[in-house]
């Protein structure tokens, strides 16, 4: 499996299970003066945060991929989609985040997207074990530093990947991921273009931050 970042909430990852490939796609942005979204990508699955697609680049990404931006199950090339809301909260947004549960080649994959609170009992509940969590720490659009540390510290994922944090060219007012790591306290950091992972490379005991450079 490979993940690559392309900034913001999206996340671009690559699978291959036994003869079945796919590349997922989440959150496509739209174009800023100084950053703009990469129209080479043709994904299978075009996977959104939440339900407002108009808030999305869509399309900004190529081909005709499948779009999810909805609670339920689906599976797409071997890769399976898990999309889950808890009713009891964001009632007052008429789009409410999908928090999204990814299994494929063997590893269980837990994206919040833009999540802007904490994740509900429920919701962990859902989420279940995850191996890799992908999930912003920047604030803006999604939760911050302080409240991402408090996420992982209730998910205890063997991997994660921030996403949404200040970089150059970003309009958005957003933390960097240093404030992120300096808030887990013990931040096991490795920074590369890309995070090519297999289930045998997933860490036994320290948690590993993948922070990728944007793609």
């Amino acid at each position: 499996m490979q993940l690559f970042w392309h900034g913001y909430s999206s996340v671009r990852i690559e699978t291959k299970t036994g003869d079945k490939g796919a590349t997922l796609l989440t959150d496509p942005y739209p174009n800023e003066a100084s950053l703009r979204f990469p129209r080479t990508i043709e994904p299978d699955i075009l996977l959104l945060s939440h339900q407002d697609r108009t808030q999305f680049n869509i399309e900004g990404a190529g081909g005709t991929p499948f779009i999810i931006s909805d609670p339920g199950e689906y599976e797409v090339q071997g890769l399976f989609v898990h999309g889950f809301q808890d009713p009891k909260t964001d009632e007052a947004e008429k789009f409410r985040p999908v928090i999204y549960r990814l299994v494929a080649e063997g590893m269980r994959l837990g994206f919040l997207g833009q999540l802007k609170r904490q994740i509900t009992d429920k919701e962990l509940e859902e989420l279940g074990a995850i191996d890799i969590l992908l999930l912003p720490v920047g604030g803006g659009e999604g939760i911050g530093s302080k409240e991402a540390s408090e996420a992982i510290s209730r998910i205890e994922p063997r991997v994660v990947v921030p996403l949404n944090y200040s970089i150059p060219g970003i309009k958005t007012k957003l933390e960097g991921v240093d404030a992120f790591c300096k808030s887990l306290g013990v931040c096991k950091r490795q920074d590369s273009n890309k995070l090519k992972i297999t289930k045998r490379d997933l860490p036994s005991e320290d948690l590993l931050v993948a922070v990728l450079e944007r793609a």
